[in-house]
């Protein structure tokens, strides 16, 4: 019976030591994937062809300036959000730190 303590002390710090040990292997290994993650501009397609494609034959004039102008907002808004928004031909909306901008300015 005296084994029996001895034996469950022993097991249960095994379980914490490789609980332990796996842990901080996982964090080594996530390590550079996740600060590789943090450097990357997530980016948006908003698709302004099949906006336009969408609006309905018989649209008013101010149906159409409305959806344009929420498509509008919500590029602002993605951008603000820190993604880099485009359509099929062109940057939308981008976070300023995406621009490559000229020596000296």
């Amino acid at each position: 019976m005296a084994g029996k303590p001895q034996g469950l002390a022993m097991g249960l710090a095994a379980l914490v030591l490789g609980m332990a040990g796996g842990s901080l292997a996982a964090y080594l290994m996530l390590k550079t994937p996740l600060a590789r993650l943090n450097l990357t501009t997530p980016v948006f397609v908003l698709d302004r062809a099949r906006l336009i494609q969408s609006l309905p034959p018989d649209a008013t004039q101010e149906q159409m300036s409305q959806t344009v102008e929420a498509w509008t907002n919500l590029g602002r808004k993605l951008s603000a959000a820190g993604y880099l928004v485009i359509d099929s031909s062109a940057v939308v909306a981008a976070p300023a730190d995406v621009y490559v901008r000229p020596e000296g300015n």
